[in-house]
């Protein structure tokens, strides 16, 4: 088990850099996810984790030790493919040994590590099958047991899940929790969902443009978005973001986009020291309630456009002098679309010079 250092990674393609100056550090047994968009470079940056790609400038070290200069198989790291790249000629117990029988290892040891896998991922009775007999979700588990039959320091997994139904991918993630928890070893994971973000990293870091955006606990970047791009990226549905003009009195927030003003009982520092200038105003969409007001609530008058009754719970669509706001709420709903209602905004989040600007709470 080994922890992780990034220092100032940049990559370049030509002209076209892809990665700017990312830093990023994962401790001994943490599970790190990269989360972003398609092209933000989280693949690349793991690739070049893996020796796969070689940075422009930076490092990586991995156990204390800079690897720059190691090929690939001297780094002692697995990387989990989203194709599942096993080989369709052999059995699953050939995949599994291939890597093992190629570094020469001693059959009882390539044994031994077998029956270990094969029990830790409840595959014993695929073994003798070969791939095109396995179902997806199947071939992903010996994916997997292709990398932990290693026993590597460090595991890179990009996007594995992805060619997985919903449903397959939902039971993965939480079998993907149990195996971190059983093997104890780090672990960096690129996705683009954010559920499976949220559900397994200890750490998550959201990238866009080839930049690190924020670094922080699911729960921080759930609840203490560092910038918009951070804010509308993770939840579902995403935050309710407006970008409009605000102005700071004594102890009033006051923000406008288009027709619709919304005074806000916070006292606000501006940390570019001034009284106004644009600014994106944030709101969840469960932070947003037809339930009677709290005394710092901002309360919004509005239209309903569309309700989508989930089961659990409903999305209701608002129009707000012009502006949609979504919510999120108890499915048990009085009104209907078309209906005039009151909305209260719970927790509101502030955004100036895209930063975040703390606001007390609710």
């Amino acid at each position: 088990m080994a922890g992780l250092a990034l220092r100032h990674i940049e990559k370049t393609f030509g002209r076209t850099r892809v990665l700017h100056d990312v830093s990023l550090e994962a401790g001994e047994g943490e599970f790190v996810v990269l989360l972003g968009p398609s092209g933000c470079g989280k693949s690349t940056l793991l690739r070049i984790i893996a020796g796969l790609e070689p940075q422009t400038h930076g490092s990586v070290h991995i156990g204390g030790q800079c690897v720059d200069t190691l090929p690939p198989p001297d780094r002692d790291i697995a990387m989990v493919f989203q194709h599942y790249a096993l080989y369709p000629h052999l059995t699953v117990r050939e995949n599994l040994a291939f890597g093992l029988k190629m570094r020469q290892e001693p059959k009882p040891v390539i044994e031994q590590r077998l029956a270990e896998t094969a029990a830790l991922l409840e595959i014993h009775d695929l073994l003798d099958r070969k791939p095109r007999e396995l179902s997806g979700g199947q071939q992903q588990r010996v994916a997997m047991g292709r990398a932990i039959v290693r026993k590597p320091q460090l595991f890179l997994f990009d996007e594995p899940l992805s060619n997985l139904d919903a449903r397959l991918r939902a039971s993965m993630r939480v079998e993907l929790k149990k195996l971190h928890q059983r093997l104890g070893t780090t672990m960096v994971y690129v996705t683009h969902d954010q559920a499976e973000a949220m559900t397994l990293g200890h750490t998550i870091a959201v990238m866009n443009h080839g930049r690190i955006q924020q670094i922080g606990r699911p729960d921080q970047i759930y609840h203490e978005p560092g910038n918009p791009f951070v804010a509308g990226f993770i939840g579902n549905p995403p935050m309710n973001l407006f970008e409009g003009s605000y102005r700071l009195h004594q102890r009033e927030l006051e923000f406008r986009v288009g027709d619709l003003t919304l005074k806000v009982p916070f006292q606000v520092h501006d940390p570019a020291g001034t009284d106004a200038g644009t600014a994106t105003l944030g709101v969840r969409p469960e932070d947003v309630t037809f339930d009677p007001p709290g005394s710092r609530h901002v309360a919004v008058a509005g239209t309903i456009d569309v309700i989508e009754n989930l089961g659990g719970d409903s999305v209701v669509y608002l129009i707000v002098e012009g502006q949609p706001l979504v919510t999120r709420t108890s499915p048990v709903l009085r009104q209907h679309a078309g209906d005039s209602v009151t909305a209260y905004m719970k927790k509101i989040h502030l955004f100036i010079n895209e930063n975040r600007v703390p606001l007390p709470s609710s």
